[in-house]
C-alpha cells in the first residue's frame, strides 16, 4: 500500500488484507453488495425528475409511450456503461450464497418500490390503470427484468438491439418495455 500510494507513512497493509476483517471473502462480498445495492436502487433519471418529465409530457401533448421511452432510454444508456451496475450483475453468479441472495433481493425490492412510484405517476398522469389481475409491482418487476436482460446483451455485444423502426432515442429494449406497459395497463 505504501508503494502504491507513494507515501512511506501510509499504513503497512496489502490490498488483499482487507478481507481479514470478515470471516470469509463471501461475507465481504455480501457486505459490499448490500452497500452497492443501497446506492444503486434508484431510478435513472431520479424519481422526482421522472415524475416532472411525465407531467411535462402530458402538458406538451406527448404520448405516454414517448414519455416512457424518454425515461427508459436514459435508464438504459446509464446502465449499459455504469460500472457499479456491472458489478451487481456479476453477483448474480454467486446467488447460491444466502447473503448474496439476500442482498440481491434487497436490491430488487428497493428498486421495485421506487419504480412503482414512478410507474404509478405515469399511470395517473395519463389516466391509465393496471389491467386485472396485474398490479404496479408486476409491471415494475417485469420491466426491470426485461431491461436487465437487454443491458446484459448489450454489454456482451449481441447484435439486433437497435430500434426496429429506426427512430432516434428508441431501442428494441424500450420498444419491448413500452409493449409490456401497454399490455399490463388500460384506460382508467
Amino acid at each position: 500500500m505504501r508503494e502504491r500510494l507513494g507515501d512511506d507513512t501510509a499504513p503497512a497493509i496489502t490490498t488483499g488484507s482487507i478481507y481479514q476483517i470478515w470471516p470469509a471473502q463471501a461475507d465481504f462480498q455480501a457486505d459490499l453488495l448490500f452497500h452497492l445495492t443501497s446506492r444503486q436502487a434508484e431510478l435513472v433519471p431520479g424519481l422526482p425528475e421522472s415524475i416532472r418529465r411525465f407531467k411535462k409530457a402530458v402538458d406538451s401533448g406527448t404520448t405516454w409511450q414517448e414519455a416512457l421511452n424518454d425515461v427508459l432510454t436514459d435508464n438504459h444508456e446509464n446502465h449499459r456503461v455504469d460500472p457499479i451496475y456491472r458489478v451487481l450483475l456479476g453477483f448474480y453468479a454467486s446467488a447460491a450464497n444466502p447473503r448474496v441472495r439476500d442482498a440481491l433481493g434487497h436490491y430488487g425490492e428497493s428498486f421495485t418500490e421506487v419504480a412503482c412510484v414512478a410507474y404509478q405517476a405515469l399511470l395517473d398522469a395519463y389516466g391509465l390503470r393496471m389491467r386485472a389481475p396485474y398490479k404496479v409491482e408486476h409491471l415494475a418487476t417485469t420491466i426491470a427484468a426485461l431491461l436487465d436482460g437487454f443491458h446484459m446483451r448489450w454489454i456482451a455485444g449481441h447484435p439486433n438491439l437497435e430500434d426496429p423502426e429506426g427512430e432516434d432515442r428508441w431501442s428494441l429494449a424500450t420498444r419491448a418495455a413500452v409493449t409490456v406497459f401497454d399490455q399490463f395497463t388500460e384506460p382508467a
